[in-house]
């Protein structure tokens, strides 16, 4: 039970693959053109064999889903009933938590759309979505330690294209995973990716060299053992690797992990998110407010933050509203004096519709609009001085 698997390339079935395809007419240019585009578009359900030097489509979903059939089946064999698997991609993530060591770990597919040819690995981003979900909605009131295993590398030689997008593992650092396993590449790798997209985050990821395929250049089949302190938000990788040329009967051996030569590597890993709180009265209000600001209902969403102008978040909705409904009374009585230099904007061109001249005069005598320095502050104190003037 706290076996965790995960599918790989080899587990898609290339012959109910072939039986989804129909092949593409490219006779003339117009539909090499077609094809050619339709093969570079995100999701395509167009491949191109060249082997054969031909277009095929994929033509029927449910056999093309049912490339994962064995596996599927395997899945639900080996967890005894107690776990299944889902043909759809959408669904093709498991959880394992283990409460009492502290960890939690997803298992994704990166296989969606994967097939021979089509080599590329891949998330399917309702999985990534509705993980997001399932953490928040799961770990109210404690903090395990998050743990992603996938099957495809985030790297690749230029000529290579069976990797993952490694934009995905920025969605697995938003989701507060510390910590990603992977397999494919058939080497052991180490790396630390940063988050690009907000707080100070990172995640861990460690690769593990192949068990009984081909191993990749300069290694042996191999195998990791990884130490885990939550507490201490401390790691200890081990590399074990095959000492010789007997695969039935392997001598398994201690090995570095270049570009180190000791024994084990020691690393550190970010602490899990803290639990998700329950949103605020104000939050839940500006959410609906943004709602109803996006349907349109200006009116609506001014009533309802009205009351809570302290807030900047509040003020800013509250005044692009208003500014929508082109209601420059309520700007005026909402927005004067203003606080910052969307407020200073809206407000002198609020004053100017309602004439009233000597309010403005005063307003481009206060220091957040005299001594504005901001481009489009600037420009409205020069048009409403000269404005005056005339």
């Amino acid at each position: 039970s706290r076996v965790v698997i995960v599918p790989g390339n080899h587990d898609v079935s290339d012959h109910k693959f072939r039986q989804s395809l129909t092949r593409v007419d490219t006779a003339s240019d117009a539909k090499k053109k077609v094809v050619a585009a339709k093969l570079v578009e995100p999701d395509s359900r167009v491949r191109w064999s060249w082997t054969d030097f031909a277009a095929y489509e994929i033509s029927d979903e449910v056999l093309y889903e049912q490339r994962f059939s064995a596996f599927v089946d395997f899945y639900g064999a080996f967890y005894d009933g107690k776990r299944s698997y889902s043909l759809s991609a959408s669904e093709q993530f498991d959880i394992f938590d283990l409460p009492d060591l502290d960890i939690c770990v997803f298992g994704f597919s990166s296989c969606h759309n994967n097939d021979l040819l089509n080599r590329q690995g891949a998330i399917h981003p309702d999985c990534i979505a509705e993980v997001g979900n399932r953490i928040r909605q799961m770990f109210r009131s404690r903090s395990p330690l998050l743990v992603a295993t996938w099957h495809h590398n985030t790297e690749g030689r230029p000529i290579d294209m069976d990797y993952m997008d490694p934009d995905i593992v920025q969605n697995l650092i938003d989701c507060g995973f510390s910590l990603g396993f992977h397999g494919h590449q058939h080497r052991p790798e180490f790396i630390d990716t940063r988050f690009r997209h907000g707080i100070e985050r990172r995640i861990t990821v460690i690769s593990a060299g192949t068990l009984c395929g081909g191993a990749a250049f300069r290694f042996g089949r191999a195998y990791n053992l990884i130490e885990v302190d939550t507490a201490a938000r401390k790691g200890r990788l081990h590399l074990r690797e095959m000492q010789n040329d007997n695969l039935r009967m392997p001598i398994w051996g201690a090995r570095s992990l270049p570009p180190n030569h000791t024994a084990f590597l020691e690393f550190t890993f970010d602490e899990p998110p803290k639990p998700f709180v329950k949103p605020d009265q104000l939050t839940v209000l500006l959410n609906k407010a943004e709602r109803l600001y996006a349907a349109g209902s200006f009116r609506e969403a001014t009533d309802l933050l009205s009351s809570h102008l302290e807030d900047p978040f509040a003020r800013r909705l509250v005044l692009e509203s208003l500014r929508k409904l082109d209601d420059s009374a309520a700007i005026i009585a909402r927005f004067d004096p203003p606080a910052d230099a969307g407020e200073v904007i809206a407000l002198m061109d609020a004053l100017w519709n309602q004439g009233k001249k000597q309010r403005l005069g005063e307003v481009l005598s206060l220091p957040v609009v005299e001594k504005s320095e901001d481009g489009a502050v600037v420009e409205m104190r020069n048009k409403y001085t000269a404005r005056l003037k005339a």
